[in-house]
């Protein structure tokens, strides 16, 4: 993950300090990280790939986003974003197709794991269907418990949250359109 980070902020020409400042990352914070020295808090992982005009993708797959007519993704095989320090990970669903236009993610979040302190806020639209547990979710500050069968769809320029309200783990499914997904 930290090499990924390293080579597209250098190939977008940018130094530590050019990403911290688009980002709102601290430059030690990402040096760190790409120095694998720690893992990124997904609010950081959403800045930064906002700042690079990337999705949380590129995390998990440098090769993916090629030009193809249709892709084809087995269950055994699905590319994975282990983010241990949430207790989350996550599932890619949508293949080799570039990303930023539809993405699908399988979502496992482990009991009482929140998306982070503050509200997220980034471009397109996001889907959540409840496969297993609850998850809360809370857009403009009002909230929402979803159980299994439950879907959400947001605008995600609304500041919105998720947490895991289950006493056990929870699963969903994600879609994201038009630009920055997890």
């Amino acid at each position: 993950m930290g090499a990924r980070l390293r080579n597209l902020r250098r190939a977008r020409g940018l130094s530590l300090g050019d990403l911290a400042s688009i980002s709102g990352v601290p430059p030690s914070t990402i040096s760190k990280i790409e120095n694998r020295q720690m893992n990124p808090s997904l609010v950081h992982a959403i800045n930064m790939a906002e700042a690079l005009n990337e999705n949380l993708g590129f995390l998990i797959d440098e090769q993916a986003g090629r030009d193809v007519a249709f892709t084809l993704v087995r269950s055994k095989t699905r590319a994975t974003l282990d983010l241990p320090e949430m207790s989350l990970s996550l599932e890619n669903l949508h293949g080799d197709f570039a990303p930023g236009i539809l993405e699908a993610r399988l979502g496992t979040i482990a009991a009482g794991v929140a998306s982070g302190e503050e509200p997220m806020r980034h471009v397109g639209e996001e889907l959540c269907h409840v496969l297993d547990g609850a998850i809360r979710y809370v857009v403009n500050g009002q909230s929402f418990d979803l159980g299994v069968g439950d879907t959400i769809q947001l605008k995600c320029s609304d500041p919105h949250s998720w947490e895991n309200i289950s006493p056990g783990t929870t699963r969903v499914f994600w879609v994201f359109s038009e630009g920055l997904s997890f």
